[in-house]
């Protein structure tokens, strides 16, 4: 609602009005101002009495004129905190209201402006908010370090943060290169905000004259923050400001952290508006930058923790492995050696301590033959397991499972023409296989011949193949249709096999060892169903490439 005025009485009541108060007839022209009003602008009461608005300040907006126009039609405007920039560049607040006054008959004689500089208390009331929005921050930063188990994820969220409770354009986080590499170069390797086209092929060359004087590469090398509140007014920026500039970036700080293991790294924050970083901000950053850097010694050290761990036992697990290993290689030489020697110990004890007739003598040296080539069967069982133990050129091929299986049954045939094997098989699941054919097809043609064996002289042998993907692995199984048998869970080694089966085989336990030796060169994994009492399964299992 306007105000009623008697327009003489005011003038001695304004002139002492502690706000700055003035006031204007429908023309705009200047009726009477307070004490406050004429020192604000530097006025002499009897210069500017009558003088029009616009010619005391002929520097006014569109925007003025327009709030003026409304107010004297009768309209009422007010803010409680604008902005206005001083000619020296300085800026105040002030809270101000224009509203119109009214004559004894009603008619609106002029306006009324208040205006009070606030900006002491608006200084301070930002400076609150400032300092909330920083501690905020530097909260929400806490959260995401320590929930966050995964460095890469972290970096991504912290910057994430900086940028929607910050308030700023732009920040990136990039390491420092190792101080032997060739090339010195740091690169954004996590970046957010509304400027990230100032990004676009950007990076700072540490062997570069003028670059390796630029915030980034100062921070790093001396380990300290680098603040530039005005890319305009430093010459050391200059290779960048176009850049910034067009961007909306005026200001920035470079914020070094130093990891555990030597490796440097940079976080890099850059505002829209110069002058921002003051101390306060700063420090604020500051303890930001050794949160984050706390957080990824953590994170590294808790990895550097877990692979340490995962080698131990990876090393307890291969001398366990290499102990059994060596234990069953151990074991089955000294039996099947130990067995044909005792065989021929045997068979002399018979020839030099008994009066034999000529048949006797004739069948025991046909045994001694027949020992001494069952003798050099295991020789050469065991010099093929040491030849692929100490080294075996692997050739990786896509083998057609199906194809390969007809090919040993054809080879099969050829060693024991006079045994007739039932080849049945199964590649439904599974019918390519990457890995070596030669290997392969070595390892399942002994494997065939040892369940021939195992048939005590049955001309007739069953024999079931089938293949099978599971967990991002590939299985062979091959299984003996005629026979079963049962290993305690404990008993998963080639020993406990040959001491279950094959004890009445010449060589069966070394040419498993072979076999195993093979499967193992190979990256494969050789091993024997032993869960439960049914046909022998042996599985040969690779990785799923």
């Amino acid at each position: 609602m306007s105000k009623r005025i008697n327009v003489p009485s005011l003038s001695t009541l304004m002139l002492q009005m502690p706000a700055s108060v003035a006031m204007y007839d429908t023309e705009m022209n200047l009726i009477s101002a307070s004490n406050n009003w004429l020192s604000r602008y530097g006025f002499i009461e009897q210069e500017v009495i009558g003088k029009n608005f616009y010619s005391l300040f002929p520097i006014i907006s569109e925007q003025w004129r327009s709030v003026h126009k409304r107010c004297l039609a009768g309209a009422t405007e007010k803010k409680e905190n604008d902005i206005f920039y001083m000619p020296d560049g300085t800026e105040e607040y002030v809270r101000w209201e224009i509203t119109p006054w009214k004559q004894n008959d009603d008619a609106i004689g002029g306006i009324i402006v208040y205006s009070e500089i606030i900006t002491k208390t608006e200084t301070v009331r930002l400076s609150n908010l400032k300092l909330i929005r920083e501690l905020n921050l530097l909260n929400e930063v806490g959260n995401v370090i320590y929930s966050t188990a995964d460095d890469y994820d972290m970096i991504d969220d912290v910057c994430k943060k900086i940028i929607q409770l910050g308030g700023y354009q732009l920040v990136w986080f990039g390491f420092a290169p190792n101080p032997l590499h060739e090339k010195q170069l740091v690169f954004p390797m996590h970046k957010y905000g509304s400027a990230l086209h100032y990004l676009d092929n950007f990076m700072i060359d540490l062997n570069n004259e003028v670059q390796k004087n630029g915030p980034t590469a100062t921070a790093l090398f001396t380990g300290k923050p680098q603040v530039i509140n005005d890319f305009s007014k430093s010459l050391v920026f200059s290779p960048w400001l176009q850049n910034a500039i067009s961007h909306n970036i005026h200001a920035s700080i470079s914020l070094p952290m130093n990891l555990v293991d030597g490796q440097k790294c940079v976080l890099c924050i850059y505002s829209d508006k110069p002058g921002v970083f003051d101390s306060q901000e700063i420090g604020i950053l500051e303890r930001l930058a050794n949160k984050f850097a706390y957080a990824l010694n953590a994170i590294k050290l808790r990895y550097d923790s877990k692979v340490a761990q995962i080698k131990q036992d990876k090393l307890i697990r291969d001398l366990s492995l290499r102990n059994r290993s060596l234990e069953d290689f151990t074991y089955l030489v000294s039996h099947n050696f130990r067995a044909k020697v005792a065989d021929l110990l045997g068979v002399s004890t018979l020839i030099t301590e008994h009066t034999l007739s000529e048949t006797d003598a004739k069948e025991l040296n046909g045994e001694v033959g027949r020992i001494a080539q069952k003798l050099d069967e295991v020789i050469r069982d065991l010099h093929n397991t040491l030849l692929v133990k100490g080294h075996a050129l692997i050739n990786i091929d896509s083998i057609d499972l199906s194809r390969m299986f007809l090919d040993l049954k054809q080879t099969f045939t050829n060693i024991l023409p006079n045994t007739h094997i039932n080849l049945i098989t199964d590649f439904s699941h599974v019918n390519y296989l990457r890995t070596d054919r030669y290997y392969l097809f070595e390892a399942c043609l002994q494997l065939m011949l040892n369940f021939v064996k195992n048939s005590d002289g049955k001309t007739h042998t069953q024999i079931k193949v089938s293949s099978n993907k599971t967990n991002n692995k590939v299985q062979l199984i091959l299984e003996d249709q005629q026979y079963g048998f049962k290993l305690n869970d404990t008993e998963d080694s080639i020993s406990a096999i040959y001491k279950k089966l094959y004890q009445h085989l010449t060589g069966g336990s070394i040419k498993l060892l072979y076999v195993k030796e093979i499967i193992e060169n190979m990256g494969g994994v050789f091993s024997v169903n032993s869960k439960e009492e049914e046909n022998i399964k042996f599985l040969i299992e690779f990785p799923d490439t």
